[in-house]
């Protein structure tokens, strides 16, 4: 217990703290919203609707074993609920009581007596669950109806969407057509380490900002990660619990969306003319250059130098966003009529 307790204390600690994110020049602005943010805390519809999605066989948060099949079946409690949510959003704070979770660990890989090897979820009470759902629902149809987010290269975490399964099904497309017509190709696949836990919690503020998210919600999200606890779990042990000082909350409803909006922030700098050229093209027009698989991703152009340029921007953007690639992890395939070899790329790694 003691080795776990210090493994997640050192992974959860802010680094850094005071640091601030200003967005680069180097970063298009978004144009201002033409639909308004609509603040208007969620109605009862809205909470119900929010409960009838989520699966009746869910875990409930250890610290109270409250489950969310009580509020499926009682209106009565889901109108108590709304109140407690409604005063919540107009106040812009969340309860403390709301920000203590549990954290249970998937094991991931190898030596189960190392922390590192396990992936940590975060277990939260559900009037955490369903705020955060309604804040997910309120920021995604802002984002959506103004076009902020970008759908064709970032797939992952897309609602009523299987993204990640048409970048698969495109990409061996572009392989095989590369094959038949002797093409060139070049493939760089990237893994970020720990994407989630490594997210700065000042680069959030920035980048909702960024994207146009009213002062409410930010302090709404900035209330939600400022003194929240998580008490590690299992079947033999339980710690005490340790403040999350830096990352988005695996197993959160609204950390998907947060993640999606820091990594649209490189999306849009590679939208820019300049690197719209670049890339393998199906077509006479738009070539592909990135196929963003939620925190993995694929960098494709028909030329190494292209491959490389690509990788050296990701590099200055990781750079501004305290993101570290998995070296590791990266792996290249190259296709070319006149030449074998695998390139160069991922030097600034």
């Amino acid at each position: 217990m003691a080795e776990c307790a210090v493994y997640f204390t050192k992974t959860l600690a802010a680094v850094h703290p005071g640091k601030l994110f200003h967005i680069p020049s180097w970063i298009p602005r978004l144009s201002d919203p033409q639909v308004q943010f609509d603040l208007d805390p969620p109605s009862y519809q809205q909470v119900t609707a929010v409960i009838r999605k989520m699966e009746a066989s869910g875990s409930p948060c250890p610290l109270d074993q409250i489950s969310i099949i009580c509020f499926k079946r009682c209106p009565y409690l889901r109108t108590y609920l709304t109140e407690l949510i409604r005063a919540a959003w107009l106040s812009g704070s969340i309860p403390s009581e709301w920000k203590k979770a549990c954290t249970i660990l998937i094991h991931k890989k190898c030596n189960t007596s190392i922390p590192s090897n396990f992936r940590p979820i975060t277990v939260e009470s559900i009037p955490l669950k369903v705020f955060t759902s309604c804040l997910r629902n309120a920021m995604y149809s802002f984002l959506t109806a103004n076009n902020f987010i970008e759908h064709n290269i970032q797939k992952g975490f897309t609602p009523n969407l299987s993204g990640t399964m048409e970048h698969t099904a495109q990409m061996a497309n572009i392989i095989n057509k590369a094959r038949i017509k002797q093409r060139s190709l070049v493939i760089t696949l990237l893994d970020l380490k720990n994407a989630f836990g490594e997210v700065h919690h000042n680069l959030i503020q920035s980048v909702l900002g960024y994207h146009h998210i009213p002062n409410q919600m930010n302090n709404l999200i900035k209330s939600l990660y400022t003194d929240f606890k998580t008490s590690v779990i299992t079947s033999e042990f339980r710690t005490h619990f340790i403040p999350v000082g830096r990352g988005v909350l695996q197993g959160d409803c609204l950390s998907p969306l947060l993640f999606n909006m820091c990594f649209n922030t490189y999306i849009q700098h590679i939208k820019a003319e300049k690197y719209r050229q670049f890339g393998f093209s199906l077509q006479l027009l738009n070539p592909i250059n990135w196929f963003q698989f939620a925190d993995d991703a694929a960098v494709i152009t028909g030329q190494e130098s292209e491959n490389q340029h690509l990788l050296n921007r990701f590099s200055i953007w990781c750079q501004w966003s305290n993101t570290v690639v998995r070296v590791d992890n990266v792996a290249h395939l190259a296709s070319k009529k006149f030449y074998q070899h695998l390139p160069s790329t991922c030097r600034s790694f």
